[in-house]
This record gives C-alpha cells, sequence and structure tokens, in this order.
C-alpha cells in the first residue's frame, strides 16, 4: 500500500477499515502496508486472505508475513505488529474491520462462539516458551484439530466435517464461471 501521509490521515478521519492482505500484498508487489502508522491513527485493522489459489487459505501463514514484512524493514522486533498484535488483528481486528466486533472476533458471553483448538503437545511447538509467538510463528494447519463456527463443530479431531467433495466441486464451478465472465 503507497499511501501518503495525507491519504492515511484522510482514511483515518473516515474510520476507513483494512483487511491486510500481507501474502496478497507480496505475490502483486504492491509494496508493504503501512500497518504500523495505521496503528497511530487508530485505524482498524485486521488481517486477510485474498485468494486461496495463490496466497492458500493458511491464516498463519499471514499472520507470519505479517509479522515479518515490518520486522524485515526495521532492527526493532518490537515493531508493530508483533505476534501478539497479530493475533488480535486475526480475530478482534477483522471483527473491527468488519463493524462486527459486537458479534464476533472474542469469546464473550452473547457472540457467537468461533473457536480453533490447537493442538500444542506437537513437536513445533516445543519447547513452550512465548505462547503468542508459538502460535503465530509456529502453528501449521495440521496442528488446528478443533474448528467451531457459532459453536457448530465444521473440524473434528484433524478432519473436516462435511462434504470436501462438494466444497471442491462447487469452488471450481464457481472459477469457471468468473474465467467465461472474463472470456478466458
Amino acid at each position: 500500500m503507497h499511501a501518503t501521509d495525507a491519504e492515511l490521515d484522510e482514511l483515518a478521519a473516515h474510520d476507513v477499515r483494512v483487511a491486510h492482505n500481507p501474502l496478497s500484498n507480496m505475490r502483486l508487489v504492491s509494496g508493504v502496508a503501512r500497518v504500523p502508522d495505521m496503528k497511530t491513527r487508530n485505524m482498524k485493522v485486521g488481517i486477510g486472505l485474498d485468494g486461496g489459489t495463490n496466497d492458500t487459505s493458511d491464516m498463519f501463514n499471514d499472520m507470519r508475513a505479517a509479522v515479518g514484512l515490518q520486522r524485515a524493514q526495521s532492527t526493532d522486533p518490537a515493531r508493530y505488529p508483533t505476534p501478539a498484535d497479530v493475533l488480535r488483528m486475526a480475530t478482534m481486528g477483522g471483527a473491527e474491520a468488519l463493524g462486527l466486533e459486537k458479534e464476533i472476533g472474542s469469546l464473550t458471553p452473547g457472540k457467537k462462539a468461533d473457536l480453533q483448538v490447537i493442538d500444542t503437545q506437537a513437536l513445533n511447538f516445543a519447547p513452550k516458551v512465548d505462547w503468542p509467538s508459538q502460535v503465530v510463528f509456529n502453528t501449521q494447519p495440521v496442528n488446528v484439530q478443533w474448528v467451531f463456527v457459532n459453536g457448530v463443530p465444521l473440524k473434528k479431531e484433524g478432519k473436516v466435517i462435511g462434504d470436501n467433495s462438494r466444497v471442491l466441486t462447487d469452488a471450481q464451478a464457481a472459477a469457471d464461471r468468473v474465467k467465461g465472465y472474463l472470456g478466458r
């Protein structure tokens, strides 16, 4: 994102919310989003995935990239966003960016119960030192054992529940329709 200070000020003044897609930004040569400058302007920023085909649908990779891009521009390991900041951006930050923070984004009574249960007994979590950093830097999709969305299990004991073949068929049909619209 190549926004100037004046443009960031304008976006902040109008409460523009941002879905930060670091993997997509790298692939598309879009530059490094000025996430620390957005933070100083109190802008709401969440972590997003911009197309699973090109950037994977691995949110942990996206969180690692969000931290890594900022660290690559600095010699300060505490530069925003830290691993703990990125975890917040991936949860409450995403809810705030969507204007849904009263409904989702945290485990709070009255909100929809979305939850991932990670197997931290796997070798890639040893030794256990700094949990936010370990979740961001070490977690792989295979470590996610359970996923609940609005209290409904979608992954159980490491296996996705439901008709995966239908999901794949529907995704391919949608991609084919888009290609048809584009004349490819």
